[in-house]
């Protein structure tokens, strides 16, 4: 079986936290500084990405990216940062605390005991792999979902439709065309 490998770059437009579940000195959610975007963590949202265009029912978001019934057949490597100088090794943004305060709809103001503090982290960009892992009967069509939906991806991690973890996903090895996104929307369920 020949293995096929896609490449892919994430752009941060800004900060983002994927947290552990647990609290640390000084804050309520930590992260990990060694593994701050897991690779399955980036899997489940661009899994989430082509239900949303493909429908969350669609057999073909099952095939891509696994399910209960079936193994994934790609194994998603987690993101790897750009290293900001040659010699250097690449590493995430140091861990940076953030604080989000609920506020009461009636009168304004801060609800009490209501401040969390939790960690986020960040980087300039991101390098990562999706790679075959099992046989693929139809490879064209999972190349379409994986670069589509990847690429469709604009944000990721907690807090994700509240302005953290921005995003911008291109895939370096096979670059989309129009044909390529055709061929995505044809998948659609009606």
């Amino acid at each position: 079986m020949a293995v096929t490998r896609f490449e892919f770059k994430i752009t941060f437009h800004g900060p983002f936290r994927v947290a552990l579940g647990q609290g640390g000195p000084g804050v309520h959610n930590t992260i990990s500084q060694r593994h701050a975007l897991p690779g399955s963590s980036l899997k489940g949202v661009v899994r989430a990405t082509a239900g949303l265009l493909l429908g969350t029912d669609n057999p073909v978001v099952a095939e891509v990216f696994g399910s209960s019934r079936q193994p994934c057949p790609w194994h998603w490597s987690s993101p790897v940062p750009r290293a900001h100088e040659p010699d250097e090794q690449p590493a995430w943004y140091p861990a940076m605390p953030s604080a989000r305060v609920r506020i009461d709809r009636e009168t304004h103001t801060a609800v009490e005991d209501m401040l969390v503090i939790a960690e986020q982290t960040g980087a300039e960009s991101a390098t990562f792999t999706v790679t075959q892992t099992a046989r693929i009967d139809d490879l064209a069509k999972h190349q379409d979902v994986l670069v589509v939906a990847a690429q469709a991806t604009r944000s990721l991690g907690s807090l994700r439709r509240r302005g953290l973890g921005w995003v911008g996903i291109a895939c370096t090895s096979h670059e989309p065309d129009e044909d390529t996104v055709r061929r995505f929307l044809q998948l659609k369920q009606p």
